[in-house]
């Protein structure tokens, strides 16, 4: 509620805020209640599970408590219980019923990921868990610029200017890559530093390194592939933009089936699935833009 809230204003400086303060105390609470420190007991991986619910926790209470002071409620209505308009209802649902559809199957194919993982072992488990935290950084930056683009696509739609939008997108793109390149290639010169962060086990962390690399590596293609997917809900063809979804997320549960229960590759292989959602998803986003059919979508 909150993240619509201000991806409608055009508020995106506050998402970034936002995810900035989420990541960090998802690194603090990992860190205490994975390893056990300042008197919590050493929970392991039900302490990262743990870690990151308290810091959706804490992300839920910046948002109420940024909005409480530094925004207008007057302005927004946001001080007002709103009265029942089915028209309007039927309008939000329209098009925020496919989002959420889409936001279901892409967690719970996420989650499938490390289940299927967590069968090559308890310490591939540890380096997918490892991984994903540190994957939460760069991840965070990516998806602000690829938000932000998505809510003037929606701006630029809206006020009728649709010829700027591919240059918008395109954009988005190099300003992603202007951020998010310097941080991965920081984590990939310096892999040990980054890793101690989440673990002070020597062999864990060497052991970490590759899958770190090949995380890296896919934010080539995750950059774009994240502003041009953003880009198509931009447009408000959200069941389009979920209907691209299911098609990535298809190939994508096929794939993790093949190589992890499968093949039992090494974890750090297994973390190619990004390449492929990231390429998959980028290659149909560019496709629908492309072709210039949502410019005939009213928002």
């Amino acid at each position: 509620m909150f993240r619509a809230f201000f991806v409608g204003t055009t508020q995106t400086k506050t998402l970034t805020l936002n995810s900035i303060v989420m990541v960090l105390s998802n690194v603090v609470f990992n860190y205490i209640l994975i390893f056990g420190k300042f008197g919590f007991p050493a929970l392991g991986i039900a302490g990262a599970a743990i870690g990151s619910s308290l810091a959706e926790m804490v992300s839920v209470i910046f948002f109420i408590v940024y909005t409480w002071k530094r925004i207008d409620c007057k302005k927004y209505a946001l001080n007002q219980l709103p009265s029942f308009q089915p028209e309007t209802l039927k309008r939000i649902l329209n098009v925020s019923f496919w989002t959420m559809i889409q936001n279901f199957f892409s967690l719970s194919t996420w989650f499938m990921f490390f289940l299927f993982v967590e069968h090559l072992g308890e310490r591939a488990l540890a380096i997918t868990n490892i991984i994903r935290n540190v994957s939460g950084i760069p991840f965070m930056v990516a998806m602000a610029f690829a938000t932000t683009c998505g809510s003037l696509v929606s701006n630029l739609i809206g006020a009728g200017e649709i010829k700027s939008v591919p240059g918008t997108i395109r954009q988005h793109v190099r300003i992603g890559y202007v951020f998010v390149l310097p941080l991965v290639l920081f984590f990939a010169l310096f892999p040990d530093l980054v890793l101690s962060i989440y673990t002070d086990i020597p062999d864990l962390k060497e052991a970490s390194i590759p899958s770190l690399w090949v995380l890296c590596s896919a934010y080539l293609i995750l950059v774009p592939a994240n502003v041009y997917f953003q880009a198509v809900s931009g447009t408000g063809n959200t069941r389009t933009a979920l209907g691209l979804e299911l098609c990535v997320l298809a190939v994508y549960l096929a794939y993790i089936t093949y190589v992890i229960l499968y093949l039992r590759v090494d974890v750090a292989f297994c973390w190619t699935t990004e390449h492929l959602y990231g390429i998959c998803i980028l290659t149909l986003s560019y496709i629908y833009i492309k072709k210039g059919n949502w410019q005939k979508k009213q928002i």
